[in-house]
């Protein structure tokens, strides 16, 4: 069950009227359905992985308990480990053992040796590693005496499991939004308002603009032959814009249906494209993430509070693990060290002034938002074609075979609408324009708005589309 599909589109409605009928003014009775109800959503996908779900959860909720019982920090540190080895040694088999094995075999044929060892063919659980970062985050911040460790396990097997941010994200913390299942929700009708209007900006994105555009990239991509360099770049250009639709579209249907169960979830996105740097983009782009390893990585190796090599291989370490947390292929490796060296390379040209950069209107910074557009544009690259030979085939096209462009009509008429909608929406957030057609103080206008969108997306949305990308990871 995917937010798109006609089962969610009866399993939300439903599931929010038994919340705010059956469930009102109780919070065991909120948790509780949003337990089961979160159950049922990630069940619809396959049952059977339910218990590694629940391992996950219960495992970290017993660590925080046993370490609120002992002051003796060398038993607190056993017990967080344990609790971190179980649950990244999970994640590790079903997301990384056949990469790591086939790594070991490639590392020894470079000394021409053969080495026969068997992958297993593995099917990797949905939402695994979103949800196993937001259950380690609680029971790491207990270790670290950020929060208090709770008695309370519906609402933490509530936190853990909340069926809009199970599969994707944004990746909860406990520090903020644990808090909230320890309180009995009440209904306001303007909050309720503003989930539908995320929902509704969120569908536009995915079904009209990334699911649009992945009809020509998909085509594109997977006749790399049969086409030239700048339909190559093109086609580049529009996964470009292509995933952050999809991701960013995702981010808001599941802060959207969060907010309409009274919960809170992280901010996501800020308009990524219009960042001037690489390391601006980084505070824009799948923010729950970057802060999840700030803090329990970056943080703990030393961040900028050291030497500028250990700050630069603290740096690279970090984009490293997130290359390789978003898929277990090298081109996901590549991709994630290349953002760590660009952030490495522009601290050296900025230097401290990199935070200080204006927001004003002017040539300079029209430059430095190409230039860090050109350089995600080309990085994308290696994260969308898993095949590093077909990448070098890609980028050797792009720069060396110019042609004719490979002209799909629908799509460019369709998908430049959508972007244009799109773009138009996050330019006035941007910018912080008084223009908000769906937020307009006249209530015909409010109306019409939601209505022409809503009609927008069934005749010109792609009903039919793919998951999520970021299903994957």
């Amino acid at each position: 069950m995917t937010f798109q599909t006609l089962e969610y589109l009866i399993f939300l409605p439903l599931t929010f009227i038994l919340y705010w009928t059956l469930c009102r003014g109780n919070k065991t009775l909120q948790n509780g359905l949003i337990v089961i109800a979160s159950l049922i959503f990630y069940g619809w996908w396959d049952w059977r992985f339910l218990g590694l779900l629940l391992l996950t959860a219960f495992s970290t909720f017993v660590a925080g308990d046993l370490m609120g019982k002992t002051e003796d920090s060398k038993k607190r540190k056993m017990i967080s480990v344990g609790a971190i080895l179980l649950n990244i040694g999970i994640l590790f088999f079903f997301k990384y053992f056949n990469f790591f094995v086939q790594a070991f075999i490639d590392a020894f044929s470079l000394f021409g040796a053969d080495v026969e060892v068997s992958t297993l063919n593995i099917l990797l659980p949905v939402g695994i590693s979103f949800y196993t970062f937001s259950a380690l985050s609680y029971s790491i911040d207990v270790y670290q005496k950020k929060v208090e460790p709770t008695k309370d396990l519906l609402a933490y097997l509530a936190y853990v499991m909340f069926f809009p941010s199970i599969l994707s994200g944004p990746i909860s913390r406990a520090q903020k939004t644990l808090p909230q299942y320890f309180e009995t929700r009440t209904f306001n009708y303007d909050v309720a308002i503003d989930a539908c209007k995320a929902i509704l900006i969120g569908a536009v994105m995915k079904l009209c603009l990334a699911d649009r555009l992945a009809i020509y990239v998909n085509t594109v991509y997977s006749n790399i032959d049969q086409h030239n360099g700048t339909t190559l770049f093109f086609t580049s250009v529009l996964y470009t814009i292509q995933i952050y639709a999809d991701f960013a579209g995702y981010s808001l249907m599941a802060i959207g249906s969060g907010k309409l169960f009274g919960i809170e979830l992280p901010t996501n996105f800020i308009r990524p494209y219009f960042a001037k740097t690489v390391t601006d983009f980084w505070r824009r782009w799948h923010i729950s993430l970057t802060t999840w390893f700030r803090d329990y990585i970056y943080f703990p190796l030393g961040g900028n509070r050291c030497s500028k090599a250990r700050w630069m291989l603290n740096t690279m370490i970090v984009f490293t693990v997130s290359g390789l947390w978003h898929g277990a292929a090298y081109t996901f490796l590549i991709w994630g060290a290349f953002h760590g060296a660009c952030m490495v390379i522009e601290r050296q040209v900025y230097g401290n002034k990199i935070k200080e950069i204006s927001d004003k209107f002017s040539i300079a910074n029209l430059l430095r938002l190409a230039l860090t557009f050109l350089i995600v544009n080309f990085a994308w690259i290696f994260f969308r074609v898993n095949d590093l030979n077909d990448v070098m085939t890609i980028f050797k096209k792009i720069f060396t075979e110019h042609g004719e462009l490979f002209v799909d009509i629908d799509t460019f008429l369709l998908g430049f609408l959508a972007m244009a909608i799109v773009f138009i929406y996050d330019f006035i957030k941007e910018k912080d324009l008084n223009i908000h057609l769906l937020s307009s103080k006249y209530i015909v206008v409010r109306y019409i708005t939601a209505i022409l969108l809503t009609f927008y997306i069934l005749a010109f949305g792609v009903l039919n589309g793919g998951s999520f990308i970021y299903f994957q990871f």
